[in-house]
This record gives C-alpha cells, sequence and structure tokens, in this order.
C-alpha cells in the first residue's frame, strides 16, 4: 500500500451518539461529528466543513468497526458525499485511534479529482469519549 500526499487534517467536535443496539458481541450506536479541515497537497486551498454520521459495533474489548457517512462543504460553496468503514483500536489508559478507508462522490468540477480518490483516513481522540478529535485524510494512490 502506499499512500500518498496529505490532502486535509483538521479537528472534529464530537455530536450526538445514540444507542442503538446491545447484545452478546457488543454495543451498535449512532453518532455524529464535524470537523473544520484545511486543504494541502492536491487539496490546497480546498478548506472545507465536514458533517458525518455514524454506525459502529463496539466489543467489550479490542478492536471496533464503524461506517460513516457524510457530507463536505468548501468555504466556495462546492460540496462533495462521502462514505467508508473504520477500525478503532481500544487500549485501557489511553484514547482511542482509528484509521479508514473513504470514497467520495461530487458534481464540482471543481473537486472531479475526488471522484476517483480513495483516502486513508486517521483519527486520533483527545478525549475518551471523542468529544475531540484530530483528523487527517491523505490520498492512497
Amino acid at each position: 500500500m502506499v499512500i500518498g500526499e496529505k490532502l486535509w487534517e483538521g479537528k472534529g467536535k464530537g455530536g450526538a451518539s445514540f444507542i442503538k443496539e446491545i447484545d452478546m458481541s457488543g454495543v451498535t450506536s449512532m453518532y455524529s461529528w464535524t470537523a473544520q479541515m484545511k486543504g494541502m497537497g492536491k487539496a490546497k486551498g480546498v478548506d472545507c466543513n465536514l458533517n458525518v454520521t455514524g454506525m459502529s459495533m463496539t466489543p467489550p474489548k479490542g478492536i471496533a468497526w464503524s461506517k460513516d457517512l457524510g457530507m463536505m462543504m468548501t468555504m466556495t460553496g462546492d460540496m462533495g458525499t462521502l462514505k467508508g468503514a473504520s477500525v478503532m483500536k481500544m487500549v485501557m489508559g489511553k484514547n482511542p485511534t482509528s484509521v479508514g478507508l473513504w470514497t467520495f462522490m461530487t458534481m464540482s468540477e471543481k473537486l472531479g479529482w475526488l471522484n476517483d480518490t480513495i483516502a486513508v483516513v486517521t483519527f486520533e481522540a483527545m478525549d475518551p469519549m471523542w468529544m475531540e478529535l484530530n483528523i487527517a485524510i491523505w490520498e492512497w494512490k
């Protein structure tokens, strides 16, 4: 796997979360978060806001997974959507981290290059409850 240039980095804030199910395999929940992203590399000058909703399955211990759906809105009014999946590592006494793969879809000519982009997304929680997070989005070549 070859990771290309960094496309965006930013800080996010966790929003509402809802427990959907609890069973022997863990807790299924729905959550939302928003982030302000600064564009760089191929996305230089494409600063945007991300709004993401996801569904996660968190087992009692170990590795959790999630599916994300989101929308990005640039400061110049261009819009795109994203879809992806992530895995989260939980270690006792440390804030969680997560990594995922996203794809994009847009009708914007300015953002058209995103339609052929797969991104590696890294998340670092600044607290155990994901109320604040750092996010970086890298092109996957």
